[in-house]
């Protein structure tokens, strides 16, 4: 297998991604000859979509030091990012194939590489340091909220990338919604009229219900709330990933903690740590307005995937 090299060539090195081998098979694997598993946990903002990446780390708040391990980047593909020329002129789909092939050339910066659930080696970023890591570690995952809703348009991506998988989250949209009205800077948004939808939300998740493709597999939020365990373990046996005692661990803290330690104000209502994870489920009945829940009960979308996954339909 050839390494990847930073060259002014704008072609990526292929590079063999997935794998069906166990943990233990893989001490002592060469970081330039394995096989990487790659995941792109795909979701709207507040569907649950950090807590997924955070699920194939298997960290809680803190992704830095995880070389070796868990390669994982935040959000690429947000308004903030630095890209080359010829870079900036492509889709996002350009930009998550370098990253899952570990080849950063044309990515000047990443917007959320600060972020404590991208790993960064607490260093800043440069294409190299971002290449050794990824290339060190037996995962490369990243996450969208923006992009990738209509996942039947991107089995052209999958068959490209035989070896990706997708780990596509979903949640009550009321949940989702309210979620933007309380909380920074999606609130400013929401009141600005320059946002998601409670439809728009709805018909995304019914167009990808009868989508059936063994390389994406859905979690949904409030099953992972009920049945962390479960659902954390259904989600490593579809990834081929191995489930120990160190996803229990992860599990314990993110769904059950006893308490959370503080966080800079910035991440407040971002962290994964909940003391009481699934006591909030419903909480939108308390956020949206009369007219706001009327937008989802007769919504025909919003009802066919709020009977498909067992969410209250009013």
């Amino acid at each position: 297998m050839n390494n990847i090299n930073f060259t002014d060539d704008v072609n990526d090195t292929e590079v063999a991604i997935g794998t069906g081998v166990t943990d233990e098979e893989e001490e002592g694997w060469n970081p330039e000859d394995r096989i990487r598993r790659v995941v792109w946990v795909a979701g709207y903002p507040r569907s649950g979509s950090s807590t997924a990446l955070s699920l194939v780390s298997a960290t809680v708040d803190d992704n830095v030091n995880r070389r070796g391990k868990t390669f994982s980047v935040f959000e690429p593909c947000h308004d903030g990012d630095e890209y080359a020329s010829w870079l900036e002129k492509e889709d996002c789909s350009e930009v998550l194939e370098k990253i899952a092939k570990c080849n950063f050339h044309g990515i000047k910066n990443l917007w959320a590489w600060a972020d404590p659930h991208t790993t960064t080696d607490e260093k800043p970023y440069n294409q190299e340091l971002a290449h050794e890591m990824c290339v060190q570690s037996k995962v490369v995952a990243f996450k969208t909220v923006d992009y990738g809703h209509d996942l039947k348009a991107f089995q052209w991506f999958l068959d490209k990338l035989p070896k990706l998988r997708i780990l596509d989250v979903v949640r009550d949209p009321r949940g989702i919604y309210a979620s933007w009205k309380v909380l920074e800077p999606f609130a400013t948004l929401v009141k600005q009229g320059d946002f998601y939808t409670i439809p728009q939300v709805c018909d995304s998740f019914a167009e990808n219900l009868d989508l059936n493709d063994t390389r994406i597999h859905r979690v949904v939020f409030e099953d992972l709330l009920d049945q962390p365990f479960n659902t954390t373990q259904a989600a490593y046996k579809f990834l081929g990933m191995q489930f120990n005692e160190v996803q229990e661990h992860w599990i314990q803290h993110v769904f059950h903690a006893t308490w959370c330690p503080p966080v800079d104000e910035s991440m407040e209502g971002f962290t994964d740590c909940h003391i009481d994870a699934g006591g909030n489920k419903q909480k939108w009945r308390e956020v949206l307005t009369d007219q706001e829940e009327k937008t989802f009960s007769t919504n025909a979308n919003c009802q066919k995937v709020a009977k498909a996954y067992g969410w209250p339909l009013a």
